[in-house]
This record gives structure tokens, sequence and C-alpha cells, in this order.
């Protein structure tokens, strides 16, 4: 937020950007005042400085739209004394411009709409329709194509003599099946997975600059937080159905868990080569990283699975009876117990490990402004302190928070998709995938991230329909 005697709340000339409002303060006071702003979110008693207010005048701020903002201001009373006043949260828009009277007459009057904002997510639903569109186009054409070769088709007559039905039926007999490796995949598990990829590349790209779609702050939940976990999962689903399969053709246990230290190897390596992108020096080289995280969890449940899966399925009713409803867990009965006890040990050193200077159980952002500073150098708790103790500085190095301000480093992530996500990373900032955007809106942003997410599906189903399909 800055302060400015001509700024865009009068200047006609002056643009607003992305997330930006105007916010025209009167100060009828006749001494100077200090206003404070903090996203609601991280108001913890304290907010941050935002402006001096001179006395008697209008004042223009631009003020950010991502979270609702709690605002207040504080008068000097004496030399050491600050009285503070008005204390409330607004939902400012984008590119609207809004006043605030402030006096001693009226200490906490309402803030005003002066300009109506503009529609930010018009773009999206633009979008929304655009892709629907699209889709219904695609399948009627694909029925359209599906008709017309039915319909021209020299086997599509009614007149069909008996020697002609016996040389097709013999025809038949003697055809070859060609296997295809996609024919040999579950579509659905690799639909789900396609989108969760695509979703992924979206929302690295940016996102359109739209918050939905950004990492939460810390706390809450967005759409951005959900394609880690989907992909996770998905990757469990597979592990199951693949290792059975290997199992069934009698692979040794050995070379099973030998291919997943393989597979763990090569996903930390190339993890470790795309954060050598965003590395100066080794002094500054993150360890930890999407592809480390999923590396491990495959390693543990992957090697899980080569030694206590059992290669057949045994009849449900004879083995467990009337438990049958809980053969999932019967059956599997020694990866549940390890993994329990994987989750209890985490737990107990979430909520019980002693971190110096921090309350056991704290895992939240830390930093300047949540708990007043009291909490400053307690960032992700427990799981942070392990972090820097073992890491040291090889972690995620952006810890300037725009909602909580300066906090610790911490690590937050705590088949052709490998190749997607790979290229993606190596590709994001290169054209034909992205542009440099002079002026950046919601829309022009949104557009090249979405042809980017769209370059790369026509990417993977191009792979997919020559049936090349890379795997690590």
């Amino acid at each position: 937020m800055s302060s400015e005697t001509n700024g865009p709340c009068t200047d006609a000339n002056k643009t607003l950007g992305i997330d930006e409002a105007c916010f025209n303060i009167l100060n009828s006071y006749n001494v100077p005042v200090r206003f404070y702003s903090i996203a609601w979110e991280a108001y913890w008693g304290i907010g941050k400085l935002q402006a001096t207010l001179p006395p008697e005048r209008n004042t223009d701020l631009v003020v950010s739209t991502k979270h609702p903002l709690h605002v207040y201001y504080r008068i000097q009373e004496n030399e050491t004394k600050y009285l503070e006043y008005c204390h409330t949260t607004y939902r400012f828009n984008e590119h609207g411009t809004y006043g605030w009277n402030i006096s001693s007459d009226k200490i906490c009057s309402d803030i005003y709409v002066i300009r109506e904002p503009t529609e930010s997510y018009l773009p999206i639903l633009v979008a929304c329709m655009i892709y629907v569109l699209l889709a219904i186009l695609c399948s009627t054409s694909k029925v359209i194509v599906r008709v017309i070769r039915g319909k021209l088709s020299p086997d599509n007559t009614h007149n069909i003599s008996d020697l002609d039905r016996l040389q097709e039926s013999e025809s038949i007999t003697n055809t070859v099946i060609v296997t295809r490796k996609s024919s040999t995949r579950i579509s659905s598990v690799d639909t789900f997975r396609g989108i969760a990829v695509l979703l992924m590349i979206f929302v690295n790209n940016g996102g359109g600059k739209y918050v939905v779609f950004n990492h939460s702050s810390w706390f809450g939940l967005t759409l951005a937080d959900l394609v880690l976990p989907w992909f996770a999962w998905i990757m469990g689903l597979t592990i199951s159905i693949s290792k059975r399969a290997e199992l069934r053709r009698t692979t040794s246990r050995i070379k099973i868990t030998l291919r997943c230290i393989q597979r763990s190897l090569i996903l930390i390596l190339l993890g470790l080569m795309l954060n050598s992108m965003h590395s100066k020096s080794l002094s500054d080289f993150r360890f930890p990283g999407v592809l480390q995280l999923l590396a491990v969890s495959y390693f543990v449940c992957a090697t899980l699975e080569a030694i206590f899966m059992k290669p057949h399925s045994q009849d449900t009713l004879l083995q467990f009876g009337r438990l049958a409803s809980f053969r999932d867990i019967l059956d599997s009965w020694p990866q549940w117990l390890v993994m329990g006890g994987i989750l209890t040990v985490h737990t107990l050193i979430t909520f019980f490990l002693p971190v110096p200077n921090c309350p056991r159980g704290y895992f939240g952002p830390g930093g300047q402004y949540d708990h007043r500073g009291k909490y400053i150098n307690c960032t992700a708790g427990a799981a942070g302190y392990i972090d820097r103790l073992i890491f040291g500085n090889h972690t995620y190095s952006k810890t300037n928070d725009s909602v909580y301000g300066s906090i610790l480093p911490y690590d937050p992530e705590g088949t052709n998709p490998i190749f997607l996500y790979v290229g993606h990373v190596l590709t994001k900032d290169l054209f034909p995938w992205a542009w440099h955007i002079v002026h950046p809106t919601h829309a022009s942003v949104l557009v090249m991230n979405l042809w980017t997410t769209t370059l790369w599906a026509i990417i993977a189903y191009m792979l997919y329909w020559k049936d090349i399909i890379i795997t690590i």
C-alpha cells in the first residue's frame, strides 16, 4: 500500500493493477493520523503501518483486494501513548474506489463506495463457457463422423448372402488383435490423473492471478491446495494395482522392491534438477520439493505393498465370513499397522515435540504479525523446526509471505504425468508457452495461463494418440 498526493482515486491517468483498489481517506483531525491495515486472517491485535495521514486533507491509498482487510487508525495522545480507533473489517473489490471519513465528531464512520469495482471474475465465466462449447462441438463432431463412416462403410448392407456371411465370419476369426500400451491402462485413473496434472500446470503458471487458484497463505483451503493430495492419492491407487499385477506375473518381490528404489531415486534426481533452476549457489540450494515428497511417499508405500501384498484375491466369504466388509483392512493388516505407526509418530511429533521458545502443538506461520509476534521464530512448528535442523537453509526460500510478513524458512510440501510436470517447469517462462505482458490484467494473464494448460493438454493427447507412454 502506498500514499500519493495525486493518487489513482483522483488522477485519470493512473491505472490500477491486478487485485488493487483505491481508498480515499479524509482525515478531519488537526493532527497526523497513522493508518494500519492487515489481512483479516492474520489479525491478532496488531496491523501494518501503511501511511501517515496529513491533518485536514484527503489521502489516496492503493489497497490489496486479495483478502478482506482489517483497518484502524491511531492518534498520538502524548509522547509515549497512542490511542486506537475504529477497528473494522472490509472486503475491497478490484478496481473499485472507496472512501472513509474519520474525525473527532464521527470516530468510526462506514466505508463507502465512490466508484463501483469491475467484475474481475467475468473472464473465468467466459473461459468456462468457451471450453464447454468446445467440448460439446468436439463430442458432436465425433458422433457425426462415426455415423457417416457407418453409412458409407461397404459392410453396411442389408442384402448379405450366406457366402458373404461365411467369408465375413472367417475374416473375423483370422483377425489379429493388436494390443496398444494405452489399451492396457485404466481410463478412469488416467483421466483423473490428467485432470490433476493439467490443474497443477494451470495453478503453477499463475492461475490467472486469481486468489482462488493460488495456495492459501497458511490456514484455509483453495483449489490449488487440492492438486498435490489428488496426485498423491492417485499414485497410491496405482501402486496397489500395479504391484498386484507384477506379483501375478510371478515377478520376485526383491525385483519389485529394487524397481521401487530405482524409481524413487529417479524422482528425487529430477526434483533436485528442477530445484537448481531457482538456486544461485549450493548455499541456497533447496533439497526438499514436490517430486522428492512423492518419491519418499512412493518408496514407503510401494515397498510395503511389494513385501506384504498377496498376489491373488482370495474368496472373501470363505476367508472372512461376516467380516468381509473389512477385507481391505484384514487382508492388508501389516500395511495398515505400519502406516498407522507412521501416522501416530507424526502426530506425536507435531503436538508434543519441544520446540525452543515455541508452545507445544503450534503449527502456524509465525512471523511478526501472528499473535503480535509472540511466535516469530515458530514457523510451521515442529515440522519447520525439524526441516531447519536437518536441511538448514536448503529449504523453501520464499519467506516473504503476503499476509503474515517475513517468516522463517520451511518446506511447504511437508504415467506421461511426470513428463508433463517436468516439461511445464522447464518451459514455464518460454514462448510459445508464455510471453511478457506489459500491463497485466486478470483477463490477459488468464488467457496466457489457459493457453499454456491447453497446449500441454494437446501434447499429452498426441502422446496418448501415438501410444507413447513415458514412464520412469
